[in-house]
């Protein structure tokens, strides 16, 4: 009867061995399984990052855009400052607000969330936009730029020879306000030192 008994124990001995076993490899392959899944969007994702990057990559820089922009603009404005009576020799700094930005042709589509009224009484609406996607000659695909806004003007500085008098430095500080269309308190106008 010992023996019956012995056996009985060490069989309940394998078999809780057995069920261990197996529910540690069920845990594993949960964990493997569990992992994989964490991983498998990354591996889409990156397809679809290098694609935006090599569009990316194609397109002018938005900050060299801004720069040359700028140039442009401060080389027109010391211009027309200059040629403003009494104001003689003319240096100019300009300052922005932000870079140059495009703007992406895009989709459109609304969907109506049936009777839902915010308390205004207007009907909400759900929008939803995506860009319009071209591919390249070259297999790339990029974004379709429908055109690009220029960065507001921050600030201007103007040293010239006629800055010193009063009559000079306001036809100077109301011309560059009107052809920038910014508040005169953002244009300093200075004398330039002899």
């Amino acid at each position: 009867m010992a023996e019956v008994s012995a056996q009985k124990d060490s069989k309940e001995a394998k078999d809780s061995v057995l069920k261990k076993d197996r529910l540690l490899k069920l845990v594993i392959a949960a964990g493997i399984i569990g992992v994989a899944l964490i991983f498998i969007p990354s591996l889409f994702t990156g397809q679809k990052n290098a694609a935006t990057q090599t569009a990316v990559a194609a397109q002018p820089c938005e900050t060299e855009l801004t720069e040359k922009y700028r140039e442009r603009l401060s080389a027109e404005l010391g211009n027309m400052v200059a040629s403003i009576e009494g104001a003689g020799k003319t240096k100019l700094m300009l300052t922005l607000d932000g870079t140059v930005k495009n703007i992406y042709a895009s989709d459109r589509d609304i969907q109506h969330k049936g009777s839902a009224q915010s308390s205004g009484g207007d009907v909400l609406d759900n929008e939803k936009r995506s860009c319009i996607v071209v591919r390249t000659g070259s297999g790339t695909e990029q974004a379709l730029t429908v055109g690009q806004t220029m960065p507001a003007v921050r600030g201007v500085l103007i040293v010239c020879e006629g800055g010193g008098s009063r009559e000079v430095a306001e036809r100077i500080r109301s011309a560059v306000s009107a052809a920038l269309n910014i508040s005169s308190s953002r244009v300093c106008v200075l004398k330039m030192n002899s």
